[in-house]
Formats: structure tokens, C-alpha cells, sequence
């Protein structure tokens, strides 16, 4: 798990599809909302990702970085998670929106770069992939997923090396024997 990746540092080619994940399984047109934003200038935006497992991590909309953080460690994505019986109690699974990429835009600047991309505009998807769990999603495509407790969770937060940490422990992935990076 070396390699470290928050965001991509030269502009990659504009994939072709993107996707967005949300527990709502009813979404026909996505519109942008000032809740999604990640930087005041830039306004209400919709999220998506190139990356589909990048995407599972987003199925629980009640995580936050309070107690979970996402990343990626040599083009894998990781999430980590603080309180595991709160985000199994939220897990309700949901559903993987694909888009077009057509009006989406990614500052390699912002947010996770290359692997973050935004839409002012409506979109509609074209495309939609319904699953059970958020965790048995992120699992089957290779998220490495950390259960730890709070002072670990704090630690791993805080560190600018959270590859060393996250080394040190076990994942969801090998505890369950399955796609483990």
C-alpha cells in the first residue's frame, strides 16, 4: 500500500463514464444542491467518479468526516470508518448512478482531482447498478475498508503518511478473505 493518492498530479484524458453513488434508488435526474459543495466559489455541484469502486464509498450519505475517511493508496480506494455498528445501522445499501461525461469538469486542485468530478448543470443517468450492502459493494470491488477504533481513527486523520498506518492494520477484506490489496 504505497503511494499515497489524494488527487491525481497531472490532468488525465476525460474518461467516458462517470458515476455517483447515493442510497436513493429512485433518482431519475440529478440537479445540483448547495449541500454539495466543497468550496464556496464554486457553487452547488453534482459529484461523480470514473473510478466504480471509488464510487461504493459514497453509498451511505450519512458518512461524513467525522468518522470515516476516503482515499486511494496506489489507485486503490480505502475507506475508513470509526464507528462500524453506526455505519452497518446506515448501510441500506442503494444504488450506482453512471453518467455521460458530458458537462463534467475536474480540477486537479480540488477535492481528489482526477478521481472528483463536477457537473453544474442537471443530469440524467444513464445507467443504474442496485446493491444490498455499501459494504458488500465496496468489498467486492476492491475497497479496502478499515474498521478502527477512535484513537486509531484520529491518528490515521491527522497523519500526512497514512499508508504507514494503515499497513499496520487488518482490513474488512482480509478478514473476510476477499479482495485484499
Amino acid at each position: 500500500m504505497e503511494g499515497e493518492q489524494h488527487f491525481s498530479p497531472k490532468k488525465k484524458k476525460k474518461p467516458l463514464f462517470l458515476y455517483h453513488a447515493s442510497a436513493n434508488r429512485e433518482i431519475e435526474n440529478f440537479e445540483p444542491r448547495a449541500k454539495s459543495t466543497r468550496d464556496p466559489e464554486e457553487g452547488p455541484v453534482i459529484f461523480a467518479t470514473p473510478d466504480f469502486a471509488l464510487a461504493t464509498t459514497f453509498l451511505v450519505s450519512e458518512a461524513n468526516d467525522e468518522w470515516t475517511q476516503i482515499g486511494k493508496i496506489n489507485n486503490t480506494p480505502y475507506m475508513v470508518i470509526m464507528d462500524k455498528e453506526k455505519f452497518l445501522l446506515h448501510d441500506k445499501g442503494g444504488s450506482i448512478y453512471k453518467f455521460s461525461n458530458n458537462g463534467f469538469t475536474s480540477d486537479p486542485d480540488k477535492g481528489m482531482g482526477d478521481d472528483e468530478w463536477t457537473s453544474r448543470d442537471s443530469v440524467t443517468p444513464i445507467e443504474k447498478t442496485d446493491v444490498e450492502s455499501a459494504l458488500g459493494a465496496m468489498i467486492e470491488n476492491g475497497v479496502q475498508v478499515f474498521f478502527v477504533e477512535k484513537e486509531t481513527f484520529s491518528k490515521i486523520k491527522d497523519s500526512a503518511d497514512k499508508i504507514s498506518i494503515l499497513k499496520t492494520l487488518e482490513s474488512e477484506n482480509q478478514r473476510q478473505g476477499k479482495n485484499f490489496a
